[in-house]
């Protein structure tokens, strides 16, 4: 039976046999975001039935994203502190319990007040499953388990609308809930009968105040926002899209099913991609293979451009365009995760809960800005374009300051 190799000095006699910890790492990192858009296809007519208008489910997809940038935040400090399993087991507890509460919720109000819970419990799964492969694995290693799972966690965000305008049609737009709670389940019992402490007493932090004072530390590193911005710009675009696509594909007259096809080619380039960056992660440095992945998502912003100057009426150019960028995130995504949490080891929670805060805050910001603007693919290319102007600029910008501050030390040492 295959078993996860632990990282020398750190993980001292774990052994978790394969199949069974990607399988958990998997639920962990995708539930949270399966939950953030399954039922987009289905939001009109939630609308409807909960008498709202359409832009109050809108404004729930961003309380439920804003939520998960909290609980990542929080959740990312406690498990330095306190450990992984305790924490994810009752976290994704309480995400199972909140999806049936969005399942059963008879106005807007209470359906999103299940969203908040529901997102603060999906946090725990997606930020202490990374900081568990930070445990466990060193920097190469963690990069291609990384890429291993990514094509599954990274695809579910497309996957997850297809399915639930499925379930929508056959069944009802609360029938989707139903199926985020029995991932949580399934986490919790995996976790529970499968997967031990993966953080030794060693190593944790004194106290959750002495974990929380990492995040500052964190800030300062510019290593770190090289990692970080890297995220911040994949989830804003992407976020964005996903913001605006109901209104954009309801306009172009696709129903809820239809409409669920049109994820379909999100989910095949991130995988494609995914598996692309799995295969260069061992052989190329991070930082060059995330330059190559800008390169695309420049590309896309162009592309998503000149669509809205030509004009369409049908979505495909549109979903073209995104699959360029989505092809991109499945370089930035995976590997800058990866260089986040194994280039801060003795906080890889602090470090995987500030990424995973920081661009779900950007995700957030980019739902409320896309919602504010005319649900056009123009104002949609405008937003893209000018996310991709940002990180071309910022990624080379942070990525040289980072350089220059790791020679200052090493310059130190070789003159003493």
């Amino acid at each position: 039976m295959d078993t996860a190799t632990h990282r020398p000095g750190l993980t001292p006699h774990l052994t978790i046999p394969q199949g069974i910890l990607l399988t958990t790492l998997v639920l962990l990192s995708a539930s949270g975001l399966v939950a953030s858009d399954i039922n987009l296809p289905g939001m009109p007519l939630a609308a409807q039935a909960l008498d709202a208008p359409i832009t109050a489910l809108q404004q729930t997809f961003s309380v439920y994203v804003i939520g998960l940038a909290v609980a990542q935040a929080l959740y990312g400090a406690l498990s330095d502190t306190y450990g992984r399993r305790r924490l994810v087991i009752g976290g994704m507890a309480v995400y199972a319990l909140a999806s049936i509460a969005c399942a059963l919720a008879p106005s807007v109000a209470l359906f999103g007040l299940a969203r908040v819970f529901q997102a603060l419990g999906a946090g725990a799964g997606m930020v202490i499953g990374r900081a568990i492969i930070g445990d466990i694995f060193d920097a190469k290693r963690a990069a291609r388990i990384f890429t291993t799972i990514m094509p599954i966690v990274g695809a579910s965000p497309a996957l997850a609308p297809l399915v639930g305008g499925y379930l929508t049609d056959y069944v009802s737009w609360r029938a989707p809930f139903l199926l985020t709670a029995a991932l949580g389940v399934a986490a919790v019992v995996l976790m529970l009968l499968h997967i031990p402490e993966t953080m030794p007493q060693a190593r944790r932090q004194r106290s959750a105040f002495v974990t929380f004072r990492n995040y500052p530390m964190l800030l300062r590193q510019p290593r770190f926002w090289t990692y970080a911005l890297n995220l911040c710009v994949a989830y804003a675009a992407y976020l964005g899209y996903l913001a605006a696509s109901p209104v954009i594909l309801e306009h172009m007259g696709l129903g809820p099913k239809a409409a669920s096809t049109c994820y379909i080619s999100l989910s095949v380039t991130y995988i494609f991609s995914n598996l692309v960056s799995r295969h260069f992660a061992g052989r190329y440095a991070l930082d060059r293979l995330l330059g190559v992945g800008y390169a695309f998502f420049a590309l896309g912003a162009v592309c998503l451009v000149g669509v809205a100057l030509v004009g369409v009426s049908t979505p495909w150019p549109v979903i073209f365009a995104i699959s360029i960028i989505t092809l991109a995130n499945g370089v930035l995504i995976p590997l800058s995760f990866a260089g986040g949490v194994t280039s801060f080891p003795s906080t890889a929670g602090a470090a995987s809960g500030l990424m995973g805060a920081m661009h779900l805050a950007a995700g957030s910001a980019a739902i409320y800005t896309v919602a504010a603007l005319p649900g056009t693919v123009s104002a949609l290319a405008a937003f893209v374009a000018c996310v991709a102007a940002f990180g071309c600029i910022a990624f080379p910008l942070s990525l040289h300051l980072a350089r220059q501050s790791e020679e200052v030390p090493a310059a130190t040492c070789a003159a003493r």
